[in-house]
C-alpha cells in the first residue's frame, strides 16, 4: 500500500506560531536539547543548527501546540549514512533554518527505542517500497505518518520539506487522509493471514526455496549486496542435521567458507563488519555491530561442532576473543557497535597499502601482501581490504619460497599488525550496553565454553549475566533496554526478555548454575505476561507501556531474530527443561498464528522455521549425573558440549540426585543419580529416558535420534 501525496500550489512557510525559533549559529553554538542525552547517537547531534529535541512529552507536546508536522530523523551511531545526511543535510543553515521554522524535529536512536523504529519502517516500506537509515519520516501532530524515506541530498530534502509545509497548509485534509490510511494498514498486518498449518513440510518448503536462491560461486543468496545474516544459515546448519540432506551441507559450508575468507571479516581484528556492498564479500560496509558478531560466533561453533572442522571453531573462537577484548565493558557487559568511519573517513582503520605491510613485516611484506590479497591500487580507494583467499603454495611458487613459511606468515604476524593499526584513527565505538543483544552473546559464550571447556568463556558469560540481571532489571522485575555508564534506561522490548531468556538458559545448560535457570524461567514467564495474547499474538511492547499508533506485532526476522520468534525458542527450551506442556502450547500457539506468513514470506522468517523444526521434534532434556570436578561426568559433559545439539537442552545434578527445590524445578530431573557409582546421562523426552548413558559415545548416538547428524 502506498500513500498517494500530491505536491502543489506555491511554496509557502507555515506559520510557526509566536514564538521565533533560534537561529542556526545560536543552535550551533549552545546546542539542542539532545545534549544531555545517554545515547552517543543523539549527542552527536547536539550542536546541530537543527533544533533538535528527543522523543518524549514535550516534544510531542509542542508539535501539537503548534500545530506543527514532525520531521522525524531515526538512525544509530555506528551508521555511515547516518553521518553522510548530518554533514550534508542538517549540518546546512538553510535548510535548517527552515526545518525549524516550520517542524518540530525529533531525533530517535533507534537502537534505544526498537518500537519506534518498527512501527515507523513500516510505515516508510508502505510509502515508498523501501526503507533503511536514516530514516526520514514526517509525521502529524497526532504522530501518523504520512511521508517518508531514507537518505536525502540536501538540495532534494530542502524541495521535499518545502512541498510538504506547502501540503500541510494547502491540502491538510489529503494528508491527514493518507497518514490514517497509513497507520490502518498497519494494524492490519498485525491481524495475521493464518491459514497454514506449521508442520515439517512446511520447514522443508522454506528450505528447499533458499537453495533456489543460493549463490553458487561466493555463497549466501544472490544479491548485488551481501548480508550475513547468521539465523538463516543457522536454520538451514539445524536442517541439515536433521535431515541429512548434503545439499544443505554444501549451502552452508559454501557461505562459512565464502564469509570467512573475504573482506567482511577483519583478519587482523577478529571480528565481522555489517555487510559488504558487493556480491563477493570482498568489500565492506565497515560498521561492526554486537549482534552480527555475536550470532556469527555461535553459528561457526555450532558448525565446527557438526562438521569436525577446525577451521569453524578457529572463526567462532577469535570472534568471541574480538569480543572479549575490544567491545567488553568493566562491569562485564559488551557495546553495541564500532562505527564505518575513523576520523570522519570510512574504512580507513581497516585497510592496508603494501608499503605499510612491508614496515611492519619488512622481507616478509610481499609474501604477507600477495596472501592477504593487498595490491598496488587496492581493491577500495587505493588501499586494499584484506582476504585470506590466496592459496599459500601458489605465493610460495611465485616468491620461490618455503610453502610452509608462507603458510604460517599470517599467524606469525598478526600481532604486530594490530599493534600497528592500533596506531592510526579508531573508529568511534558505541559504548551503549544493549539488553537483547547482550543475550545474544551470553548464548555464544556459552556454545565457546560448552565446546572448548575453556573458562574464560564461561567466566565471561556469568560476569555478562550477573551485571544484566544486577543492572538492567528493575525492582519490579521489568527489564531496561539499554545503559550506557552504568546508567540504565528506557523500556525493555519483547527482544530484550526473549534473548536474554535463551542466553541465560542456555548459560544454564553449559555451567549447571541454578541462578542462570532460574532466571532464564522467569523471564519466559514475563515475557508471556507482559507481551503475549491468548491467540498467539506477541506485540513488541509491553503491556501498559506508550506505544505510537498502538502496539503492532514485528514478526518478520532481520539481520536479529525477531523476539517473537526467539520467544518461540525460549519456551521450548523452558518446556523441554520444566516438563510445563503449557509452554509448549504457548509456543505451538504463536507458530500457528504465523503459519500463513511463514508459507509466503519464507527465509524472511527462518528462526519461525527453525522454532518449527524444534517443536516438531524430537527435542530432548539430558539429566547428567555426576559431582563436578569427576572425570567420567566431565566426559560426559564434554561429549554433549562437542555436538551443541540445537534439539536438546542439559540439567546437571549431583552424583546422588538432585534436592527438593532442583527436583521440583525439574520435574524430569527427579531420581537421576550415578549408575553403579559412575556418572551417567539421561536422555528424555516428555519424561521418557532411554537408558542410561555412561559414556561419551553412547550419550552422542543418543543425541542424534531422530536427527541425522
Amino acid at each position: 500500500m502506498a500513500a498517494v501525496v500530491v505536491f502543489a500550489g506555491p511554496l509557502m512557510a507555515h506559520d510557526p506560531g509566536a514564538s521565533a525559533p533560534r537561529t542556526p549559529e545560536e543552535i550551533r553554538a549552545r546546542g539542542n536539547r539532545l545534549a544531555g542525552a545517554s545515547s552517543l547517537y543523539l549527542r552527536q547531534h547536539a550542536h546541530n543548527p537543527v533544533d533538535w529535541q528527543p522523543w518524549d512529552d514535550r516534544a510531542l507536546a509542542a508539535a501539537r501546540e503548534r500545530d506543527l508536522p514532525i520531521f522525524l530523523s531515526i538512525g544509530y551511531a555506528s551508521c555511515h549514512w547516518c553521518h553522510v545526511m548530518e554533514r550534508e543535510v542538517f549540518e546546512n543553515d538553510e535548510v535548517a533554518a527552515f526545518l525549524n521554522a516550520n517542524f518540530v524535529c525529533i531525533k530517535v536512536d533507534r537502537e534505544e527505542r526498537p518500537d519506534l523504529d518498527a512501527v515507523y519502517m513500516q510505515a516508510v516500506q508502505a510509502i515508498s517500497g523501501g526503507g533503511g537509515w536514516p530514516m526520514s519520516v514526517f509525521l502529524t501532530p497526532g504522530l501518523e505518518p504520512f511521508f517518508g524515506g531514507t537518505y536525502f541530498p540536501p538540495g532534494p530534502f530542502l524541495d521535499l520539506t518545502r512541498r510538504i509545509v506547502d501540503l500541510y497548509a494547502n491540502q491538510r485534509e489529503a494528508l491527514e487522509n493518507n497518514a490514517r490510511e497509513v497507520a490502518e494498514s498497519l494494524g492490519r498486518r498485525d491481524a495475521g493471514e493464518g491459514g497454514r498449518t506449521v508442520d515439517p513440510a512446511l520447514t522443508a518448503g522454506v528450505a528447499e526455496g533458499a537453495l533456489e536462491r543460493y549463490d553458487a560461486r561466493w555463497g549466501g543468496f544472490m544479491s548485488r549486496q551481501k548480508f550475513p545474516v547468521p539465523l538463516r544459515w543457522r536454520f538451514l546448519l539445524h536442517h541439515y542435521r536433521k535431515t541429512g540432506d548434503m545439499r544443505f551441507s554444501e549451502v552452508v559450508r559454501g557461505t562459512l567458507d565464502r564469509m570467512a575468507d573475504g573482506g567482511v571479516h577483519d583478519h587482523v581484528g577478529g571480528g565481522f563488519h555489517r555487510y559488504t556492498v558487493d556480491a563477493s564479500w570482498l568489500v565492506p560496509h565497515f560498521e561492526i555491530m554486537l549482534y552480527d558478531n555475536a550470532q556469527l560466533a555461535a553459528l561457526y561453533l555450532e558448525a565446527a561442532a557438526v562438521f569436525e572442522d577446525a577451521r569453524y571453531s578457529e572463526v567462532g573462537l577469535d570472534v568471541l576473543d574480538f569480543l572479549l577484548r575490544e567491545m567488553n565493558d568493566d562491569q562485564g557487559g559488551f557495546y553495541a557497535s564500532f562505527d564505518a568511519d575513523s576520523g570522519g573517513e570510512e574504512g580507513s582503520y581497516y585497510v592496508w597499502t603494501p608499503e605499510e605491510l612491508a614496515a611492519v613485516a619488512g622481507d616478509d611484506g610481499p609474501a604477507l601482501a600477495a596472501l592477504l590479497g593487498v595490491a598496488p591500487g587496492g581493491n577500495f580507494e587505493g588501499r586494499s581490504v584484506l582476504t585470506r583467499r590466496a592459496d599459500p603454495a601458489d605465493v610460495a611458487a611465485r616468491l620461490g619460497r618455503d610453502p610452509g613459511e608462507v603458510a604460517a606468515l599470517f599467524d606469525c604476524w598478526r600481532d604486530e599488525l594490530r599493534a600497528h593499526r592500533a596506531g592510526r584513527t579508531p573508529p568511534g565505538l558505541d559504548r551503549k550496553i544493549v539488553t537483547a543483544w547482550n543475550g545474544l552473546v551470553l548464548s555464544a559464550l556459552a556454545a565457546g565454553h560448552a565446546l572448548t571447556g575453556e573458562a574464560r568463556y564461561r567466566e565471561a558469560a556469568e560476569r555478562g549475566a550477573d551485571f544484566l540481571w544486577r543492572a538492567h532489571r528493575r525492582a519490579d522485575g521489568r527489564l531496561a533496554r539499554v545503559s550506557t555508564g552504568g546508567v540504565a534506561g528506557g523500556e525493555g522490548v519483547l527482544d530484550d526478555y526473549a534473548f536474554l531468556a535463551c542466553g541465560l538458559l542456555d548459560l544454564y545448560g553449559a555451567t549447571g548454575e541454578r541462578r542462570h535457570l532460574e532466571r532464564g524461567l522467569e523471564l519466559v514467564v514475563a515475557a508471556r505476561r507482559l507481551f503475549t495474547g491468548d491467540d498467539g499474538t506477541a506485540w513488541l511492547t509491553a503491556e501498559g507501556i506508550e506505544a505510537p499508533l498502538g502496539r503492532h506485532s514485528e514478526f518478520f526476522d532481520s539481520v536479529e531474530p525477531s523476539g517473537a520468534a526467539a520467544l518461540v525458542h525460549a519456551l521450548l527450551q523452558a518446556a523441554a527443561l520444566t516438563g510445563d506442556a503449557a509452554l509448549r502450547d504457548a509456543a505451538a500457539a504463536m507458530l500457528a498464528r504465523r503459519g500463513g506468513e511463514l508459507a509466503r514470506y519464507e527465509m524472511e522468517m527462518a528462526w519461525w522455521a527453525d522454532a518449527a523444526l524444534l517443536l516438531a521434534g524430537p527435542c530432548y532434556e539430558v539429566v547428567l549425573a555426576g559431582d563436578p570436578g569427576d572425570a567420567a561426568a566431565e566426559a560426559l559433559a564434554r561429549a554433549y558440549g562437542a555436538a551443541l545439539p540445537p534439539h536438546a537442552v542439559l540439567a546437571r545434578v549431583p552424583a546422588a540426585g538432585p534436592d527438593g527445590d532442583l527436583a521440583a524445578l525439574l520435574p524430569a530431573t527427579a531420581g537421576k543419580t550415578v549408575v553403579e557409582g559412575a556418572a551417567a546421562a539421561y536422555v528424555c523426552r516428555f519424561g521418557a529416558c532411554l537408558e542410561p548413558a555412561r559414556d561419551p559415545a553412547t550419550l552422542s548416538a543418543q543425541l542424534r535420534s531422530g536427527w541425522a547428524r
